[in-house]
């Protein structure tokens, strides 16, 4: 996926379609399934953020985020957040099923990043790899 691909379907995310919704369902809540994840999970680790992927029992992805506050301010955290989820409402579909749990660590240097950007390199890290690989 080039950076103007990249680009292009973040771009088209306002599709009025149900599937490109990001439903309260889909979030990871409780500290319970962030645990179960960092315990099973497939690690990816890419420049600036790095990916847990677990399989679940509820038969749809969904995803969770870590941005800590002693690497970013405020503005940041909820900018590199409402980028994350963006990524993951327009991108949730070319996830190969079953239903995984994804939890999404930002590292230092991800605030820098246009949303473009963020969908590039998830792209590269979980849907590519996951698409060639059916353990996890």
């Amino acid at each position: 996926m080039t950076e103007q691909s990249a680009r292009h379907s973040v771009q088209q995310g306002g599709a009025s379609g149900e599937e490109f919704r990001f439903r309260a369902r889909e979030r990871l809540r409780c500290s319970e399934d962030y645990q179960r994840v960092k315990r099973t999970a497939r690690r990816f680790r890419t420049t600036h953020f790095g990916v847990n992927v677990a399989f679940n029992d509820v038969g749809y992805h969904r995803l969770g985020l870590v941005v800590q506050k002693r690497f970013f301010d405020a503005v940041r955290r909820n900018r590199i957040k409402r980028c994350l989820r963006e990524w993951f409402r327009c991108h949730k579909q070319e996830i190969p099923p079953p239903g995984r749990d994804i939890v999404i660590i930002a590292r230092s240097g991800a605030e820098r990043l246009k949303t473009a950007e963020i969908a590039l390199e998830l792209f590269d890290a979980v849907i590519s790899r996951l698409g060639n690989d059916r353990n996890g």
